[in-house]
């Protein structure tokens, strides 16, 4: 079954699909859906959720002992699969396609895959996971939509933002969702249920904080561990929530990972500077310290939605100084 992205809150109040496959561009994009598939699977009794992040060396024996080896006791259950930048290959087609066949009834199958290719849309195990359950196909968020996406954003957040000031957001951060979506968060700190017009917009923008997010990823990339731990510790200082962080923290790591997999900086956007980090990265980080990672952000991502046992500063803070410990000066 194909749902627009618009429809997936009035599909979840009819029911839960065994499986739901989410096919887009941009990883904000992604994980606000399956947000709300894990906050309605989480209200359903599925307390438990493992994280399976894709490459090719990916045993995939997972999937099959899972529809194979149904829980006596009835556990409710989340497997997440991440596909990034690549699909499955063939042992994962054929892995998805056998699951499809036979879901198991205790748990929820969610395949998110980010930059896959379009003619991937039409694939074998794509048909046969929407056949399954859901298919959401999320169309990037062009320049021209972004002032309408910053005011619907907006109303999440009890604001109610004039479409001048929506159309200056979305100028000054340049289409990048990320950057959009930590300005609103700083508005609703701001000015809480209220109107956002035209100058508060400017006044807010222009009173930017010391450090933003895209100063830490930049020195998350460029392996400064001494400037990545202040970064973070001005972002905390200021109020910056750990949900803007650590999706930031999470794209930086995708990208790196994108990068790995296929030996370039294509398809990624950002400044020279920082695709030539990526690229000097890449060289240096095992694929293995990389998913570990990945799997660190998954673990975090529970503790801050209250279903993990870290204190998710503390846990963010263990992420910036540990990775790539052994791989950089």
């Amino acid at each position: 079954m194909r749902v627009s992205p618009q429809d997936l809150s009035n599909s979840l109040k009819k029911g839960l699909e065994p499986v739901y496959t989410l096919v887009g561009e941009e990883s904000l994009q992604i994980q606000e859906l399956v947000d709300q598939i894990y906050d309605k699977a989480k209200s359903e009794d599925y307390l438990e959720k493992t994280n399976y992040i894709i490459s090719k060396q990916t045993d995939w024996t997972f999937l099959k002992s899972s529809s194979e080896n149904y829980d006596l006791f009835g556990a409710k259950k989340i497997i997440e699969i991440k596909l990034i930048g690549s699909g499955p290959g063939v042992a994962g087609s054929k892995a998805l396609k056998d699951y499809a066949i036979n879901p198991d009834p205790s748990k929820i199958l969610i395949v998110s895959a980010e930059g896959l290719e379009r003619k991937t849309h039409s694939s074998a195990w794509i048909k046969a996971l929407e056949a399954a359950g859901c298919l959401l196909l999320i169309n990037p968020i062009t320049l021209n939509q972004l002032p309408r996406w910053i005011v619907e954003t907006g109303k999440k957040y009890q604001l109610n933002i004039a479409s001048e000031a929506s159309n200056l957001l979305a100028e000054k951060t340049e289409g990048n969702l990320l950057a959009s979506l930590q300005e609103i968060k700083k508005l609703a700190l701001l000015f809480p249920d209220q109107d956002i017009d035209i100058s508060q917009m400017a006044s807010s923008i222009s009173d930017s904080s010391k450090y933003n997010v895209f100063d830490l990823s930049n020195a998350f990339i460029s392996g400064n561990k001494e400037r990545t731990a202040s970064v973070l510790e001005s972002l905390k200082a200021e109020g910056t929530p750990e949900t803007l962080i650590l999706w930031s923290l999470s794209r930086e790591l995708t990208n790196l990972f994108k990068v790995i997999n296929q030996k370039s900086v294509k398809g990624i956007w950002g400044p020279r500077h920082y695709l030539n980090n990526l690229e000097e990265l890449a060289k240096k980080v095992a694929l293995s310290d990389l998913k570990h990672a990945l799997q660190q952000v998954a673990k975090i991502d529970a503790s801050i939605k209250g279903s993990g046992y870290q204190d998710p500063w503390q846990a963010i803070r263990e992420l910036t100084i540990t990775f790539k410990q052994e791989h950089l000066v």
